[in-house]
């Protein structure tokens, strides 16, 4: 019964001592520019076990974006551009009740992949025209031919711009502004 019981405390300690260990070097390691935090990185954690927690991002979002659409009636009407909600306000209730965080959150991803597809597009190989088949811009699309048509044989035309600041210091910058698409 003594022998059970030494090994049964070994191999709790052994659990113990790999665990403070583990959480140690993972304290240890949040400060990714120090020699030490690259040498653990780099040599000893070769199966990646070490997380790095960056709050907010590595790069926090400092813009924000907005999604805006109309419709052509005719060749000479058009209606009010109507911005589409990428985001949500929250309420006390967020936490518990959101059905419509998961939408909001995919066509919020799905804008700022759309926006860092645009240079690529824009380069010196890329043609712009060609953006119109990515799978962000179809999504996009796809997302603002749902909203509430002006007629039932409306074209419809988007815009992406983008802001930045809290207290809106500037005017919304034009990122990107489509054809009219038939819906």
């Amino acid at each position: 019964m003594i022998a059970n019981l030494d090994s049964a405390v070994i191999y709790e300690f052994i659990v113990i001592a790999f665990l403070a260990s583990w959480f140690l070097l993972t304290v240890l390691c949040q400060f990714k520019d120090t020699k030490f935090s690259e040498f653990i990185r780099y040599k000893v954690d070769l199966f990646g076990l070490i997380p790095l927690w960056t709050f907010f991002a590595p790069h926090p979002g400092k813009r924000d974006y907005h999604l805006l659409y109309r419709d052509k009636i005719t060749e000479q009407a058009y209606s009010e551009w109507q911005e589409m909600d990428i985001t949500e306000e929250r309420t006390f209730w967020s936490w518990f009740w959101n059905p419509e965080k998961r939408d909001k959150k995919i066509l919020s991803d799905v804008v700022q992949s759309l926006v860092s597809s645009i240079p690529y597009y824009k380069g010196e190989n890329g043609n712009l025209n060609l953006l119109m088949f990515s799978m962000p811009y179809l999504i996009v699309l796809h997302a603002v031919s749902q909203c509430k048509q002006q007629s039932q044989h409306a074209y419809r035309q988007f815009m992406l711009a983008e802001s930045s600041g809290y207290h809106k210091e500037t005017e919304p910058a034009l990122i990107l502004l489509s054809v009219f698409h038939q819906i």
